[in-house]
């Protein structure tokens, strides 16, 4: 059997080790979130996971003031679930990967439609 890889609509499970961070959070710490469902398009966070699959590992090198940009609407979650707001070395896996149920498609896509501003889901800045 092929091993399910990252695409659109995947929901997808990472470890998130963070190097030099803020977030003061003992890590790795657990990551989830539905691959391509930003109203702004696919974030350069997410690009660089496209076509991996569990196991797989993807580094990160974000400046002090690129985290936002690179983690686009992925920023609010990552920040819920595991604490982490600002990071300039991010080393991830790949734990899980699987087709998303359209009921969570759906819970995600609202959420992420609920502020006016920047489309985060965070309800308003």
């Amino acid at each position: 059997m092929e091993k399910p890889t990252i695409e659109n609509l995947m929901k997808v499970s990472l470890s998130v080790d963070v190097r030099d961070t803020d977030a003061g959070n003992p890590l790795p710490a657990a990551f989830e979130f539905i691959y391509g469902i930003g109203s702004a398009g696919i974030s350069p966070f997410e690009k660089q996971l496209f076509g991996k699959n569990v196991g797989d590992q993807a580094h990160y090198e974000i400046g002090p003031t690129e985290f936002e940009q690179t983690m686009g609407h992925l920023a609010l979650p990552l920040f819920e679930q595991t604490g982490i707001t600002s990071s300039q070395r991010l080393t991830v896996v790949v734990t899980h990967v699987v087709r998303a149920e359209d009921r969570e498609v759906v819970k995600a896509m609202a959420g992420g439609g609920s502020c006016s501003d920047c489309g985060c889901g965070c309800g308003g800045h």
